[in-house]
C-alpha cells in the first residue's frame, strides 16, 4: 500500500497557521476562507498521522511534532523561493523586496544612510525598513532580516555582530546651568529624567537606564531614542542616550561620564533564508559594512 503523497499546498497553509497562531489571521494572509484553510490542515494532519497543533483560547500553538515539521517545511520553502528567484529572473541581477526590522536609532542614523550603496550594487532591489514592536518575531517571518540589541536565543536564527555602541548620561549646558550637575547616581532623583515608555519597548535590554540605576524614574517618557535626544537638546532634562545619536555640534555635556553601558547590535536572520538571492545579497552587504567599521565600532 502506497504512502499518501505530501501536498505542498497543505504544507503552505500549515506554515501560515504556525506563524500567525490563528486560523483567521492565517486565512487572511493567504487570501482564502477559514473553512478552506481548516480543510487543508485536516488533510495534512491525516497524511502525517500526527497532532501538529493544539487549540487554546487565543488560537493555536505547535506540538513537538508540529515544531519538527515546521523546520522541514521552512527549509523546503526557502529552497523553492531561492529556485524561483534564480530560474525565474535575470541571473545577473538581484531583485525583489527585502524587509529589515531595526531599532529606530539604528534605522535612521546608521542603516538608511548606507542604502544608497546597496541600491547602486543592486538597483532592482526594494528595501523596506520597519520597526520592531512588542511581540515582534523574526521566526514568524514578520521581516526577512532584523537588527537586534544582543544575540537572539532561538536556535533557528543566525546572527552576526554589526558592532558595539555606548550609552551614557547627557544634558544640555542650559539645563545644567539652571539645575546643577549631579555628582552621583542618587542625585539623579533630584532631576528631570528622560527615558523610554517602558511598556512599548521591544525588549528589556533596551531599557539601559534601569540596568545602570534601578531607581531610575522617567519624568518624561518618549518612545523614540531620537526624540529623547531632541528633548535633552531642548534642555528638558537628563537622558541616557545612545552615543552614536549625539552629534558633536549638539553641544551636549556628559553627566557622570564614568556611568555608561556598552551594547552590541546583531544582524539576525533565519538560517533557511540565506540561500534566497535577494536576502543573501543584503546579508553580505551589511556584513561587509560592519567589518569595515562603517556602522559602529566592530566587536572584538
Amino acid at each position: 500500500m502506497s504512502t499518501p503523497r505530501f501536498n505542498w499546498e497543505d504544507a503552505r497553509y500549515f506554515l501560515a497557521v504556525a506563524r500567525a497562531g490563528q486560523i483567521g489571521k492565517a486565512a487572511e494572509s493567504l487570501g482564502v476562507s477559514a473553512i478552506t484553510l481548516s480543510r487543508h490542515l485536516s488533510h495534512l494532519q491525516s497524511r502525517t498521522k500526527s497532532q501538529l497543533l493544539i487549540r487554546h483560547n487565543k488560537g493555536f500553538s505547535l506540538t513537538d511534532e508540529g515544531h519538527r515539521l515546521v523546520e522541514y517545511l521552512e527549509r523546503a520553502e526557502a529552497e523553492i523561493e531561492a529556485a524561483g528567484e534564480v530560474f525565474g529572473s535575470d541571473t545577473n541581477s538581484i531583485s525583489g523586496t527585502v524587509r529589515i526590522a531595526a531599532p529606530e536609532g539604528f534605522a535612521l542614523k546608521i542603516l538608511t544612510p548606507s542604502l544608497r550603496q546597496l541600491l547602486e550594487l543592486h538597483p532592482q532591489l526594494k528595501i523596506e525598513v520597519v520597526p520592531q514592536s512588542p511581540g515582534f518575531s523574526l521566526s514568524r517571518r514578520e521581516a526577512d532580516l532584523a537588527v537586534m540589541v544582543g544575540r537572539p536565543m532561538e536556535q533557528s536564527l543566525k546572527s552576526v555582530s554589526l558592532g558595539t555602541y555606548t550609552v551614557g548620561l547627557f544634558a544640555s549646558q542650559d539645563y545644567l546651568d539652571r539645575h546643577g550637575v549631579p555628582d552621583s547616581l542618587e542625585k539623579l532623583a533630584d532631576h528631570c529624567l528622560i527615558g523610554y515608555v517602558e511598556d512599548l519597548l521591544f525588549t528589556d535590554r533596551l531599557n539601559i537606564a534601569r540596568s545602570v540605576w534601578p531607581q531610575w524614574q522617567s519624568q518624561v517618557s518618549i518612545y523614540s531614542p531620537t526624540g529623547q535626544v531632541e528633548a535633552v537638546r531642548a534642555g528638558v532634562g537628563i537622558g541616557m542616550l545612545h552615543g552614536f545619536l549625539v552629534d558633536k555640534e549638539y553641544g551636549l555635556i556628559k553627566v557622570l561620564p564614568e556611568v555608561q553601558a556598552e551594547r552590541e547590535f546583531f544582524l539576525v536572520y533565519h538560517q533557511n533564508t540565506q540561500r534566497i538571492p535577494r536576502i543573501s545579497s543584503v546579508i553580505a552587504f551589511l556584513k561587509d559594512l560592519a567589518l569595515s567599521g562603517v556602522f559602529l565600532t566592530p566587536a572584538s
